[in-house]
């Protein structure tokens, strides 16, 4: 391997780490302050165990919950800002791969670079459900 390839595989592994500290930190704050009632709750703590015997889509007619990206103007509640923690350790991918791509370049990796690009790209297009009927 060389040493430029191994440069960015460490870039992806110290992004990595670093960005799985900041979301854990900010999850377990999150829900700390959610179960604490620090901050006010969309949905109780205490309805969760007969919410979650509903499917998803009963569960968000009973909860008035919103859909898709919707939840992003509900993160001043305590269980949608612990949704924002979850939704950081998806992000962590893409960011992580993203941030490869200059290396790869920079070490005259061409392929790898477009590879991870796309990677981005699709990870990109999945988060943002532009093709919402694909399964």
């Amino acid at each position: 391997m060389s040493g430029e390839r191994q440069a960015a595989d460490g870039i992806y592994a110290r992004w990595l780490a670093a960005g799985t500290g900041v979301a854990f930190a900010f999850a377990l704050l999150s829900l700390l302050l959610y179960l604490s009632g620090a901050l006010p709750a969309f949905v109780s703590p205490d309805e969760l165990p007969r919410l979650w015997t509903l499917s998803a889509a009963e569960m968000m007619r009973e909860t008035g919950a919103p859909p898709g990206w919707r939840w992003l103007e509900y993160v001043g509640y305590g269980d949608y800002l612990t949704l924002l923690g979850i939704a950081l350790f998806a992000l962590l991918a893409a960011l992580c791969t993203a941030r490869v791509v200059p290396a790869f370049l920079a070490a005259g990796e061409r392929l790898q670079a477009l590879l991870a690009a796309l990677q981005v790209l699709v990870l990109l297009v999945a988060m943002l459900g532009l093709f919402p009927g694909a399964h």
